[in-house]
């Protein structure tokens, strides 16, 4: 209801007494008495609307002034709950007062910024840099003006990308699942219920597909076009971009519902803005795409991964048909220069890194137009999960409903990870998204056990199981005891590693230096080439290879040796790896043979519970000797 919890709290207090002294709001609030009085002052500026205000009295303290009882009896009939926002924290603040200056047309003063926020004005001044920068990244100038204020000048859609990156949260377990107090803070004034009833019955009628995530992508960018119109704020139009004419009846009809329904009129620059989102957040493949030569692409990438990591996908159908989806969508979006960012990235790269790196060694050799980190995250998971079918047999058990919000390329790694984990255990009857959970009919459940989620649902019908997206050792846990033949892997997995390929370091200068001692010293034992080093640095260049800010596997861009061989350096001080801010301490630089490939999965497999696990993390760091270090390893393959 109000602008603040200790608002509504203080409101709260004064309304359940004759009088409260401001001695007791103090105690309660844990505030000054003059924060008191300005947030007294700030509590009677929202009760206008409600021809109410709260009065003091000598000797008694504070009470409330009832001039209408209907509107006040509305107002204590508000939810309270959905309507009021907490400004506890850092963040908060700083979020609100982003959303205060870009909404304001006018100069706002530093002091009524600091009182809309309950600090100081000193306090405020320690704000202002990190505002200035979240500014300056959005293309946005903060202007500041004697006795006027503060004011942000820039172009509409760079202020909405603004509000949408720092206010908006996109958390993957309940981001698809009805709308935050912040959202609809937010977006007050917009039935966001009836606006996503819309949205999903105009998708719907034009066959338009798209994931849980990305239609609440959708429905907030349709939100935050309303509430920026509704402001008087427009985007303006571009003659160079018109909409396509295979989607403007689909367009046209979304934006006349969203007129009658909310009484606005959404210029022609407004429906570039909206095809823009629903071509970044759905599968339009309205882009010139050679359906010939994307197949032709598709068995090439395959190829190349059949002989470069042993890995043959190329009569997986499952996988071709996901891939030319895949790659059409972003090659259209490509044409009209848009690209998805994917929220799953460091996820993938933490939890399917060999998955990550045959698509972007692969892909790198095969498209002319090379696909950056978020398209390769998303590619990756198709592939991954073919790898994941390979290894996989026919399953029996228990009948399990596969619920997840995040798009087909998702569902199909994490269905695939169930299936290779538990193979003799389930069998996934059926894949489904959030929506299509909401109306699984009755029937449908008569065959089924239990389910598993990636989205915090719950059901009266069968049992679910919430795991995340990657299905780390918990959530393994949760559906079942963890599978255990890691001992068979123990004398595999240990001839990796060499005494004569270790180093423990106090410091190195550099990234460079590290890696060229590391590359002797596989070149010394004979087991990889002279264009080895060149080909590492080529690899670097791509993309990351530090999967946290402590461990790092440097490589080249191609298995290239007749051995899979680890060479490991330990250093007590932490060299920077990439850009300004991110170091490392653990350098597996790996040589790997394309014939070993059910030893190299075993081998990403200790990478990643490397990666999730601080402790052995720890216990490398402090291995000073190749003897403490492969006791550490031996210890985790057992």
């Amino acid at each position: 209801m109000f602008s603040s919890s200790r608002l509504q709290d203080i409101f709260n207090l004064i309304c359940s007494q004759p009088y409260t002294s401001v001695i007791e709001l103090t105690n309660q609030c844990k505030v000054t008495e003059r924060t008191i009085r300005t947030d007294i002052h700030t509590l009677n500026i929202e009760l206008q609307k409600y021809d109410c205000e709260i009065k003091l009295k000598r000797k008694y303290g504070y009470y409330i002034e009832v001039y209408n009882q209907e509107l006040f009896e509305s107002l204590k009939t508000e939810d309270t709950n959905k309507d009021s926002l907490t400004l506890n924290s850092l963040n908060e603040r700083i979020e609100y007062i982003i959303k205060q200056l870009l909404y304001s047309d006018d100069y706002i003063s530093l002091d009524d910024l600091a009182d809309s926020v309950f600090v100081s004005r000193n306090t405020m001044q320690n704000y202002i840099k990190t505002i200035k920068d979240i500014f300056d990244k959005h293309n946005l100038m903060y202007i500041s003006k004697v006795n006027k204020g503060i004011k942000v000048f820039g172009n509409e859609k760079d202020k909405r990308q603004c509000l949408v990156d720092v206010i908006l949260s996109k958390n993957t377990l309940s981001y698809v699942i009805g709308f935050s107090k912040k959202e609809q803070l937010l977006f007050s004034g917009i039935d966001l219920e009836m606006l996503s009833k819309i949205i999903s019955k105009d998708l719907e009628q034009y066959k338009v597909r798209c994931s849980d995530y990305d239609k609440k992508n959708l429905i907030m960018h349709f939100a935050l076009m309303l509430s920026r119109v509704k402001s008087d704020n427009y985007i303006p139009y571009d003659a160079d971009f018109p909409v396509p004419e295979e989607v403007k009846e689909m367009i046209n009809k979304m934006c006349e519902d969203i007129e009658n329904l909310f009484d606005v009129q959404i210029t022609s620059g407004e429906k570039q803005y909206i095809y823009l989102h629903i071509a970044t957040n759905a599968t339009l493949q309205i882009g010139k795409i050679n359906p010939n030569l994307l197949n032709k692409q598709i068995q090439n990438l395959l190829q190349v991964i059949y002989q470069e990591y042993n890995f043959d996908l190329r009569n997986d159908e499952i996988l071709q048909k996901d891939l030319f989806n895949h790659f059409s969508s972003i090659f259209s979006n490509r044409d009209i220069s848009l690209y998805r960012k994917n929220p799953l990235l460091n996820t993938i790269k933490s939890n399917f890194p060999l998955a990550f790196e045959i698509t972007l060694t692969s892909t790198n050799r095969i498209f002319e137009k090379k696909l950056n980190e978020d398209e390769i995250g998303y590619v990756s998971l198709h592939i991954g999960a073919a790898i994941e079918r390979c290894f996989s047999g026919q399953y029996d058990r228990k009948n399990v409903l596969l619920v997840c919000g995040s798009g087909i390329a998702t569902t199909r790694m994490l269905e695939a990870r169930l299936n290779t984990i538990f193979n003799s255990k389930i069998i996934i009857k059926d894949k489904i998204s959030y929506a299509e959970f909401q109306t699984y009919s009755l029937d449908k459940y008569k065959d089924i056990d239990f389910v598993i989620s990636t989205i915090p649902i719950q059901s009266n019908i069968v049992p679910i199981e919430i795991v995340d997206f990657a299905l780390g050792n918990n959530d393994i846990e949760k559906i079942s005891r963890r599978l255990s033949n890691m001992q068979k892997k123990s004398n595999k997995m240990q001839k990796f590693f060499d005494s004569k390929l270790f180093i423990h370091r106090k410091k190195v200068n550099n990234k460079s230096e590290i890696i060229h001692q590391l590359c002797r010293l596989l070149e010394n034992q004979n087991i990889v080439g002279e264009d080895y080093y060149e080909s590492v640095k080529k690899r670097e260049s791509l993309a990351k290879t530090n999967m946290n800010n402590l461990f790092a596997i440097p490589h080249p861009m191609s298995p290239c040796s007749d051995q899979t061989k680890v060479a490991v350096a330990i250093l007590e001080e932490p060299v920077l790896w990439n850009g300004t801010d991110e170091f490392v301490q653990i350098i597996f630089m790996l040589s790997i043979c394309a014939a070993d490939q059910l030893d190299i999965e075993h081998l990403y497999d200790l990478f990643i519970d490397i990666v999730n696990t601080p402790k052995l993390q720890q216990d490398i760091l402090h291995s000073l000797t190749y003897e403490d270090f492969i006791k550490v390893i031996s210890k985790v393959i057992e």
